[in-house]
């Protein structure tokens, strides 16, 4: 018996406005449309077993997450997708069995039937199977649609809340001051030593005192954390969209990442595949090494990389401002380890200690905070700002950071641990030159 197609009335997706939002680039690099499928090819599927569990058992905690971080997600409208989507697959594999069904009942009718009843049959079997594959198409093409909005907003929610993530205001920690300043050392770090150029306004070069700076604390620091068992990498400087995607970021906004011009074997940004740069200093750097990499014992898994950042700078530029550069020499740190949340957290907390010595050892004044949910970036469970204070801006600029990931990363890019489990990640900018050098140049200035 043929099933009846399921009625599409109540579903409002105009088919050709939607196509337009793709080509504007609201698609996921992650999640490859159905009617699109022939024309690409799909790396991973992102793990979204979740998802089920959290519209239903712990909607209440979504609703709070949303909430903490003032994110307009409509959940309502999400859930009604998502179960439209689940019933019209239902539906499908319905159809699929059944046309599976009339497909052995030709075989079995034409190899035992005879006589006249042979012809009756075969052709009254034909007619279904013709309905069953007319109403498989509709269906199919009704679930592409829907699976494409569905998934997508999957996708766009933001990861859990750390327990120990303040929720109304950032909330300091820790804080240090230095006995006294010692400023001698610096006293040509002049604007003459940091050469801002004029075709760009982020571009600059370091001479004398500050590049000996930038030496220094690159190979110190660095030693300092390959001699706490965090393995030297090398990371690649560009990254594909799928990576920058599955890290939660949004490849095709020109304000959080820099992408490549859509040339021959540069990808495109439309398609979901394009190039982009990020230095190899950078998490999408480290998160691409991890995709070809297996993961093995000894766990935890700790990496560092060293190298260029480079990002889209933010705000209004100001003159010679070495606190907003799009490019930066940085320490990055990944910790690969198993998904537990207290264990995550004294990681974090072991991070947070080691920049702490090493900007001890410096002698600035600096705190570490604590950043409040609405802060947060939508991949970030719990986030501690590390700051040094300037006494000519009379304000802390933030030198590094220490963010908990959790598996929201290795969920969306399929990467997995020992037992082939969802590992969980603690990553740091465990230094930012540029701004820490504004700090003791700017100080330097005052001095002076």
């Amino acid at each position: 018996m043929a099933l009846r197609i399921v009625r599409t009335s109540h579903i409002k997706i105009p088919i050709k406005k939607h196509l337009l939002c793709i080509v504007r680039g609201v698609v996921s690099a992650l999640h490859i449309p159905g009617h699109v499928s022939k024309a690409a090819v799909s790396i991973l599927t992102p793990d979204l077993s979740h998802i089920e569990g959290l519209i239903t058992e712990d909607i209440e905690q979504l609703q709070n997450n949303l909430s903490a971080r003032n994110s307009s997600f409509h959940v309502d409208s999400f859930i009604r997708q998502w179960k439209q989507m689940t019933a019209l697959r239902l539906q499908r594999e319905e159809l699929e069995t059944k046309r599976i069904e009339v497909t052995q009942m030709m075989k079995q009718v034409v190899t035992n039937a005879t006589g006249s009843s042979h012809t009756r049959n075969v052709e009254d079997i034909k007619r279904e199977g013709i309905q069953l594959r007319n109403q498989l198409k509709e269906l199919t093409k009704l679930w592409w649609e829907i699976e494409e909005i569905a998934v997508t907003r999957a996708l766009s929610l933001p990861n859990y809340l750390h327990c120990k993530t303040p929720v109304e205001e950032n909330t300091e920690v820790y804080s240090f001051i230095a006995e006294k300043s010692n400023l001698n050392c610096l006293g040509d770090c002049t604007e003459e030593n940091i050469k801002f150029v004029s075709h760009s306004p982020t571009a600059f070069y370091l001479r004398g005192t500050p590049a000996s700076l930038e030496l220094r604390w690159m190979q110190t620091f660095t030693k300092d954390w390959i001699d706490n068992r965090y393995n030297l990498i090398s990371a690649p400087d560009f990254v594909r969209s799928l990576v920058i995607d599955g890290c939660g970021l949004a490849f095709n906004d020109p304000k959080e990442v820099l992408s490549l011009a859509t040339i021959q074997d540069h990808g495109s940004l439309e398609k979901g595949n394009g190039l982009h740069l990020v230095g190899g200093s950078s998490l999408p750097a480290m998160v691409a090494f991890l995709t070809k990499t297996v993961i093995e014992e000894p766990f935890p898994l700790r990496l560092v990389s060293v190298g260029r950042c480079y990002q889209p700078v933010t705000g209004i530029l100001g003159a010679n401002d070495l606190t907003n550069t799009m490019q930066a020499s940085s320490i990055r740190l990944l910790a690969v380890m198993k998904n537990c949340p207290d264990a995550l957290f004294r990681e974090l907390v072991f991070i947070q200690h080691q920049i702490s010595k090493q900007l001890q050892q410096l002698n600035v004044n600096f705190r570490i905070i604590a950043t409040a949910a609405r802060n947060l970036e939508p991949w970030e469970q719990y986030r501690s700002s590390i700051e040094v204070y300037s006494p000519l801006s009379k304000k802390f600029i933030q030198v590094a950071n220490v963010s908990i990931i959790g598996d929201y990363i290795c969920r969306r890019l399929s990467i997995y641990g020992p037992r082939k489990e969802s590992p969980g990640f603690v990553t740091a900018q465990a230094l930012s030159v540029p701004k820490l050098l504004s700090c003791f140049y700017r100080e330097s200035e005052k001095e002076q």
